[in-house]
């Protein structure tokens, strides 16, 4: 009995300082000799010492740049940069390495490790998330949009644009690939190379479509317009207009709005103060006389037989094209649309030259040589001007003053005929136009007449003077309020 109790006594007496033994251990814990990390002798130390001396190791270890090759482009980004991030756990490895399992197996661990070493690798690690985040950021740029051939007007005809092909960053498998390279092939040298995973587009028209456009205009149109110093606001509007649409080229199936191109009508996107219609009434807005370029555009269109989707007329009449060949923009409600109807793309060049502005429009004409199209205006129904009488009994009585000219109301019809060989052989009514009648404004003064002043011979001088200069006030005020030929948008 008493050996028994020596034998438990003795046991837990050992137990005791085995723990104090492995207490001690913990508090002053170092990894075993033999042990590297990426080649660094680390045996011997702490955990704290040894992530000092792995730390600048790692962070030089996330500075390696991935070369990823989009095409014939290379982007060159760090692991960094890439949202990576290094393992420390590679650490705790280290300290943990044959400490591990019972006592013999820690024995065994200890004597191989002592005798061939143990080299640990500190590994880097990110989300494919956050690296397809980041990816896309760098590599955006190359993604490119596959681009039709185009046609650029050369001074006599076309040079041919040729079309480029698209590519997409496929950037989940691309991430996937860069991932496998970096967990189970790289060294942790410099050299990192992935080729991004691409996807192809092809354009849809190419030179030969293009080639199909002829040097000889499908149809044209010309309108004049005043030169000079009062038109200068409109004139200026007209060239910028014109500008704006010269050098479209419009494919198959597509549409074209003149408002999505011109707009929005401020002085910011390069318009002038010029005079529009607005209520029966000329007034100055920005834009003013870009009805004139959409109208001569429309007629253009009309001789090239593209079809037309939206066309609206004037409120009044204008005078640059017949009645119903008229086309006006107002805000976002009046526009001109038309689409390319034909199997090539269309070129449309503008022009503007003194006093005068064109558009042509080019493609392919499959249309016979022996068939030509005019367009015929039809009135139907004219409303005379009426007088608006304004009675002023700030004016002496005999005042009479024309303040607007008023414009005659009319209702009109378009009419397309088509020739063979110089025969017509059919008319067709696109649409009825209505004009309002704009009535002509007059002031008649109702006041008292002053009494007559007798005065000396300069002062009568003096009166008539400023009488001659303010009646040429007058008509210049009027003239101002007065619609001028080529006036009259929305």
């Amino acid at each position: 009995m008493k050996k028994i109790v020596f034998c438990v006594l003795c046991m837990t007496l050992l137990l005791g300082m085995t723990q104090i033994c492995f207490a001690t251990e913990d508090a002053n814990e170092t990894i075993k000799e033999g042990i590297r990390i990426d080649g660094i002798d680390v045996g011997g130390m702490t955990y704290d010492e040894a992530m000092e001396t792995i730390t600048p190791v790692a962070v030089e270890k996330l500075k390696t740049k991935a070369t990823l090759k989009v095409g014939s482009k290379e982007i060159k980004v760090s692991l960094k940069k890439l949202g990576y991030q290094w393992k420390e756990d590679v650490v705790e490895d280290a300290l943990g390495a044959g400490k591990k399992g019972n006592v013999i197996r820690r024995f065994k661990d200890d004597k191989e490790i002592k005798e061939q070493g143990m080299p640990l690798i500190i590994t880097v690690e990110a989300e494919d998330e956050v690296v397809e985040r980041k990816l896309e950021k760098k590599c955006d740029e190359y993604n490119l949009t596959a681009k039709n051939a185009s046609l650029k007007f050369n001074g006599s005809g076309f040079d041919i644009i040729p079309e480029e092909e698209g590519c997409e960053v496929d950037y989940v498998e691309t991430v996937k690939s860069l991932q496998e390279q970096i967990m189970n092939q790289w060294d942790g040298s410099n050299k990192l190379l992935v080729d991004a995973t691409v996807s192809t587009s092809t354009p849809k028209y190419t030179t030969k479509d293009c080639e199909k456009v002829s040097d000889t205009a499908m149809g044209s149109f010309t309108t004049t317009f005043t030169m000079g110093d009062a038109y200068a606001g409109r004139n200026a509007n007209l060239k910028h207009g014109v500008e704006m649409i010269d050098g479209t080229v419009l494919y198959p199936g597509e549409e074209y709005s003149c408002n999505a191109v011109l707009a929005p009508w401020t002085e910011e996107n390069g318009w002038s103060p010029a005079g529009t219609y607005s209520e029966g009434e000329v007034v100055d807005s920005y834009g003013g006389g870009i009805c004139q370029v959409s109208s001569t555009l429309y007629n253009a269109l009309l001789n090239a037989e593209i079809q037309v989707t939206e066309r609206y007329s004037h409120s009044m009449a204008v005078s640059y094209v017949d009645l119903a060949a008229d086309a006006a923009l107002a805000g976002d409600y009046k526009d001109l649309k038309f689409i390319n109807n034909t199997d090539a793309p269309i070129y449309i060049r503008g022009i503007y030259d003194y006093g005068e502005i064109s558009f042509k429009i080019y493609g392919h004409d499959t249309r016979p040589e022996n068939r030509s199209v005019s367009y015929e205006s039809v009135v139907t129904k004219t409303v005379p001007i009426t007088d608006s009488v304004t009675k002023d009994s700030s004016q002496p009585k005999g005042y009479h003053s024309v303040e607007s000219n008023g414009h005659v109301g009319y209702v009109a019809e378009l009419y397309k005929i088509v020739y063979e060989n110089g025969e017509e052989v059919s008319r067709e009514k696109l649409h009825t136009s209505t004009y309002a009648m704009s009535p002509r404004k007059i002031v008649e003064g109702t006041g008292e007449d002053k009494k007559e002043e007798k005065t000396t011979k300069e002062e009568a001088e003096t009166k008539s003077e400023k009488k001659e200069s303010s009646q040429k006030e007058t008509e210049k005020e009027a003239k101002k309020k007065e619609p001028a030929d080529e006036a009259g948008d929305e």
